[in-house]
């Protein structure tokens, strides 16, 4: 199915692995709903019957109080596909039957204690180290099938530097924290105690397996989402009378991702732009931002390190995290300190020296 010509124009048109994965998904969706059995079918089809098709696919979801977002997850793939296979569809036409946007749901971030609570419902390690790493980084979930093991290294105060996207247009750095940091690694301990065989490209996060020394594969989204979305609902974050508009107050992913930006912007001190640069956005009001301001990652490590406390779920650690940056910024006042001390110590010889300079030109004019 994957080789017939018609998906390969689809697919080929996108340029995103995240973005075609959700683009299958929903013309999948479409295929299914009316019983298609394969793409090239979709593709042979009468275009005026195909423009009806698509009218009551909307229609039948509109009566099922799916929100404008959620019919354009449909519409959006049917609208590529069509296009590389030169179906020519009214979508004007189309895009007047969409419902208008309801209240926009889903921007509330996930609070520290509902992470912990999710983490403490969750057995597995792997799926603890997947939402610590989740939380503490800021990325977005559709980065980590792509992550692997050289795009992860020990930094400072036990953090890991990431490299997101290694090797394309939209790379970009940010930070675990050390709490994740740890977890992250006794992940790795139980997966070399089992068998498995690293490289630099090893996945970071890899599919079950029964034999570790098999060659591991990364988790898929779906598989990633699928831990995400069952952890939730056992902390009970996920009950089906809280939905408004068939949509939750937070996203179950994004939450994740939009508690880190809250969290990291919020925090004393911090720039913006910076933190910004670590969620790999581009600032729209600055529009040559992208090509010039490319922070040191020393300069990026500076600014996280000030929400390390903050980004920690754990108590016991989010207490550890504060004292150690109380005590790391004494130790930066202390050599603060002591540079101003032999300032102070080298003006105060200069003084004397000049003092002494000039008396001995006073005497020579004198004599």
């Amino acid at each position: 199915m994957a080789m017939q010509r018609s998906y390969l124009l689809f697919s080929n048109a996108i340029h995103e692995k995240t973005t075609l994965d959700k683009y299958i998904w929903g013309l999948t969706g479409f295929m299914k709903f009316y019983k298609l059995k394969d793409y090239d079918a979709l593709a042979s089809m009468d275009a005026k019957m195909l423009q009806v098709m698509i009218e009551d696919f909307i229609m039948a979801k509109k009566s099922e109080n799916l929100t404008k977002s959620g019919i354009k997850n449909y519409l959006n793939p049917l609208e590529v596909f069509t296009d590389t296979n030169d179906i020519m569809i009214n979508w004007k036409k189309i895009r007047r039957l969409i419902p208008k946007q309801g209240k926009k749901l889903g921007g509330k971030p996930y609070s520290t204690e509902q992470v912990r609570k999710i983490i403490d419902n969750e057995s597995q390690l792997r799926s603890k180290a997947l939402i610590h790493c989740i939380a503490a980084g800021g990325m977005r979930v559709g980065a980590f099938p792509e992550l692997k093991l050289k795009d992860i290294i020990d930094y400072k105060e036990g953090c890991k530097k990431i490299t997101v996207y290694e090797g394309s247009a939209y790379e970009y750095t940010t930070f675990w924290t050390p709490e994740a940091s740890s977890i992250f690694d006794d992940y790795i301990s139980v997966r070399k105690s089992d068998g498995e065989y690293f490289t630099p490209t090893s996945p970071a996060f890899r599919n079950v397996y029964q034999l570790g020394s098999l060659k591991a594969k990364p988790m898929s989204l779906s598989s990633i989402q699928g831990v995400i979305r069952r952890a939730v609902e056992r902390a009970g974050f996920r009950n089906p009378t809280e939905k408004i508009n068939g949509r939750y107050e937070t996203m179950m992913d994004h939450g994740f991702r939009k508690r880190w930006n809250t969290i990291v912007k919020n925090t004393d001190g911090m720039k913006i732009i910076t933190a910004e640069k670590m969620m790999g956005h581009s600032i729209p009001t600055i529009p040559l931002d992208e090509i010039y301001n490319i922070p040191e990652v020393e300069k990026l490590f500076e600014e996280f390190r000030k929400a390390i406390p903050e980004l920690t779920v754990d108590n016991s650690q989010r207490k550890q995290a504060e004292l150690d940056q109380m005590k790391q910024n004494k130790s930066e006042f202390e050599k603060e300190k002591m540079k101003f001390n032999n300032l102070t110590k080298d003006f105060e010889v200069f003084k004397e020296e000049m003092k002494s300079f000039i008396n001995e030109i006073r005497e020579k004019e004198n004599s």
